[in-house]
């Protein structure tokens, strides 16, 4: 068919139309798809600004306590306390921040001013006992001081004699054999979480100090070295004191069994956390230099040690504990910690000692010629044993007058310049002499463990000498258990205080010590004078080395072999079963 020009035409024109139709519409639906879209965004925006307002909120409320905000100004079931610091105390910017995060005083009407409960974490030797104390004076009510050991309990009370003008007699203690109230209305008790415990075999005045704890009405309980409050016994012997304010004090907020964060419930929130690092470069804690000295086993002791059997025997089986004794007591180790000791006590410095194993404790303190503290000394010589670590003589060029000579002497026969401790020695001793830790066995992989002993070097009294450092030691022995658990331990120094660690690999013995390559991190500091001198110099004077024959290392082996039970120190958690007895040890151990 012949179409014809006009329907040609007709034909286009309807073409262009449609096609304009098309573009028309193209750019409505264009208009309406961005117009909803626009819409959409918007939508996502709002919803986005509303949760990020709902998420930030929680960060300007306060995190939840366990008990209620508590107003002391006003409250009339307490009695009044007077309890004002001395004049002469300092209190450091940090403390005043852990003062100002328990008591609200910013509202101009006294009525207002509230405590709350919670938790306080300060590095050992930073001074927490000093900032519980500042508490209980703004809150001017009954405190309850509660302790993991009666040496801690008795220490603490010094501190508030010391810090405060209470008088002696507003002072109680209930710790040990030590049973007696206050006198009058309201006062500081000082006690145990041991004491606190429901025992069937108390005596006529524990039941007495009991009854007296369970009726006052206390303004403030203290709980220091408070990651031992969630176990079993402790938590609820805290739970049924009456008290308006719980105030928990820690440097390490760490317990191995992950039940820390049951303190929240029991206590309250972290009101107050300083960092280790921050504090030791203000000068406030002292600077430490953390060494891991790593040494090979005797030929002896490792044949023996790869003989012993352990399959089946788990970690606490006979041939584990044979195989930890045969590390901890290896003849190279051992001869490198008394070399420590000897070079260290030759520059003045004053060593502690660490042993977990009490059958390794008393060998080492027996060939190393050193006194030892444990579980099983009794108070009083521990008391006399620290106090005498205490003392110090340091040397002097000025003319001395007769008297001052003989007094010099007589000091210098009492003082002790190295002490060997248990796992008694981990918490609440405040020993501001020692500027010197050695390690030569652990508990397992303990972080908490590492953080605590490593804080018996911080209150070093010469912390803000001109390139003065505390010094830190583990004693490792290689191809053994020690190796795996000692890297747990320095990973969490390391990660959460900020400490670096240097590695020294000693080698083949050399005239006056030994080899050693030393493996330094970037945080070693630049100033440090001691180096690797510990274990590379010759000392004046012979010193007769432990174990240092064939001979010698049979017996050792033996004596370890024919071993059948092993002491073996408990926990804190676990003394608590004993806290009826009027046992005046400082602890307790147990055998397996």
């Amino acid at each position: 068919m012949v179409m014809s020009a006009i329907d040609t035409t007709d034909r286009q024109k309807r073409l262009v139309d449609m096609l304009a139709y098309v573009q028309k519409q193209k750019e409505v639906n264009d208009q309406n798809k961005k117009v909803q879209e626009d819409a959409i965004n918007e939508s996502l925006s709002a919803k986005k600004r509303k949760t990020s307002s709902t998420t930030s909120k929680p960060c300007m409320t306060k995190p939840k306590s366990a008990l209620p905000e508590y107003h002391f100004n006003t409250d009339k079931t307490c009695n009044t306390l007077e309890l004002p610091l001395r004049p002469e105390v300092e209190v450091r910017p940090y403390q005043r921040e852990a003062l100002e995060a328990i008591v609200d005083k910013s509202d101009p009407d006294p009525a207002n001013h509230t405590a709350r409960s919670g938790i306080i974490v300060l590095p050992c030797g930073a001074g927490k006992t000093l900032t519980s104390i500042l508490v209980a004076s703004a809150l001017q009510k009954p405190v309850l001081v509660v302790c993991s050991t009666i040496i801690a309990a008795e220490q603490f009370s010094k501190e508030f004699l010391r810090f405060t003008t209470l008088m002696a007699s507003k002072t109680g203690m209930f710790a040990g054999a030590k049973k007696w109230p206050y006198n009058g209305p309201s006062g500081v008790l000082f006690t145990t979480y041991t004491m606190l415990v429901e025992n069937k075999n108390r005596t006529v005045d524990s039941k007495r100090m009991t009854s007296f704890i369970d009726k006052t009405e206390w303004g403030l309980i203290i709980l220091d070295e408070v990651h031992c409050v969630p176990a079993n016994n402790f938590a609820k012997a805290i739970s049924k004191i009456k008290a308006k304010v719980r105030l928990g004090l820690t440097a390490t907020m760490l317990r191995e069994d992950e039940r820390i964060g049951d303190l929240e419930t029991l206590v309250g929130p972290t009101l107050y956390h300083a960092k280790w690092k921050e504090l030791a470069d203000k000068g406030y804690i002292a600077k430490v230099i953390c060494t891991q000295v790593e040494a090979d086993m005797t030929p002896n002791v490792h044949r023996a040690h790869e003989s012993v059997q352990t399959q089946g025997n788990g970690l606490l089986g006979h041939g584990h504990h044979l195989k930890s004794l045969l590390a901890i007591l290896n003849p190279k180790k051992m001869q490198i910690c008394q070399r420590l000791i000897q070079y260290h006590e030759s520059r003045g410095d004053k060593v502690l000692v660490y042993c977990d194993h009490i059958d390794a404790l008393k060998l080492y303190a027996d060939k190393i010629n050193r006194p030892y503290i444990y579980g099983g000394t009794p108070t009083e010589e521990a008391r006399q044993l620290l106090s005498r670590f205490q003392i110090d003589v340091p040397e002097t060029n000025e003319e001395l007058s007769w008297n001052q000579v003989a007094a010099r002497r007589s000091l210098k026969a009492k003082q002790i310049s190295t002490l060997f401790l248990s796992r008694i020695g981990d918490t609440s001793l405040d020993l501001p002499a020692a500027t010197v830790l050695i390690q030569v066995s652990s508990h397992f992989g303990s972080r908490r463990q590492e953080a605590q002993r490593l804080g018996r070097v911080l209150r070093a009294k010469k912390r803000n000498e001109k390139g003065f450092y505390s010094r830190f030691y583990t004693l490792v022995t290689n191809d053994t258990h020690e190796v795996t658990f000692s890297e747990k331990r320095r990973q969490f120094l390391e990660e959460d205080c900020g400490y670096g660690y240097q590695i020294w690999k000693v080698g083949e013995e050399e005239e006056g010590g030994w080899k050693v390559e030393a493996h330094r991190d970037n945080s070693s500091p630049d100033d440090d004078e001691v180096k690797t001198d510990p274990i590379t110099c010759s000392v004046m004077g012979s010193i007769e080395r432990p174990y240092a024959t064939e001979e010698d290392e049979k017996q050792l082996i033996t004596f370890l072999s024919n071993l059948k039970n092993y002491q073996v120190e408990e926990e804190e958690e676990e003394l608590a079963l004993d806290s009826g007895s009027n046992n005046n040890t400082t602890g307790s151990k147990r055998k397996r």
